[in-house]
């Protein structure tokens, strides 16, 4: 092979290494920004529990969870106020010391206390499961996209992608877990936007890691064509 066919081999094994990474960092990046947008959402449940028409102006009461927080919403024709915010754990703490302070210490039936608080303590643990695997899936891609950009990508192509996958399924576990771990009265609750825009972000790292691991195999193989085409012209 003459000295031109080798720069031109190199270029394009350079411009090939290069082309696969923008748009996947951009997916990346706009997914890493959504979800903590979706994390400290107030609306991953909702629900309108009242509407009435008092001498012609509407009133509403609606009810918003997030993973860590409850809130009470008044409106008077489309006018709205939040009148009750709460921590999760806050409420069950206050509604185990009104049982426990109307029966006395000595006297409390667990069973009582897990019946009437208990939706509290399990809206809780699972909002409190559900932030820390979504920021581990935070995490994962973060790292992926380093490895990404860093020059020993060249050498380990397929692995900070599948990393960026990996984090992506965890997104995506992390809201099936909540939703699985929710009390059965949430089953009457709508969702919220802070489930769509969680969805949206493991979705956007799932395309992510499954182009970037796509075109790394396709990389691969046209690298070893030229690296063959080369060995054939020597």
């Amino acid at each position: 092979m003459d000295e031109l066919s080798k720069e031109e081999v190199v270029i394009v094994d350079k411009t090939l290494a290069k082309l696969p990474k923008t748009p996947i960092i951009l997916l990346c990046v706009i997914g890493l920004v959504l979800a903590p947008i979706a994390v400290y959402d107030d609306n991953w449940l909702n629900s309108n529990i009242d509407t009435d028409d008092f001498w012609g102006t509407i009133m509403e009461q609606n009810v918003y969870l997030s993973l860590d927080t409850f809130q009470m919403e008044y409106c008077a024709d489309g006018d709205c106020e939040i009148e009750e915010n709460e921590k999760l754990a806050k409420l069950y703490q206050l509604c185990y010391d009104g049982v426990t302070e109307e029966e006395g210490e000595d006297e409390v039936d667990e069973n009582e206390v897990e019946e009437m608080c208990g939706p509290w303590n399990e809206l809780h643990k699972a909002g409190k499961t559900a932030k820390t695997l979504i920021f581990a899936s935070m995490f994962i891609v973060l790292s992926g996209m380093l490895v990404g950009l860093s020059p020993i990508s060249n050498q380990i192509r397929i692995i900070p992608y599948s990393v960026i996958t990996a984090g992506g399924g965890t997104m995506l576990v992390a809201i099936f877990n909540w939703k699985r771990m929710l009390p059965e009265f949430t089953d009457n609750l709508d969702n919220g936007s802070g489930q769509a825009v969680a969805i949206l972000s493991g979705i956007l790292f799932l395309i992510a890691g499954v182009i970037g691991i796509i075109q790394s195999r396709k990389l691969i193989k046209q690298e070893l064509q030229i690296d063959n085409e080369a060995l054939s012209e020597e």
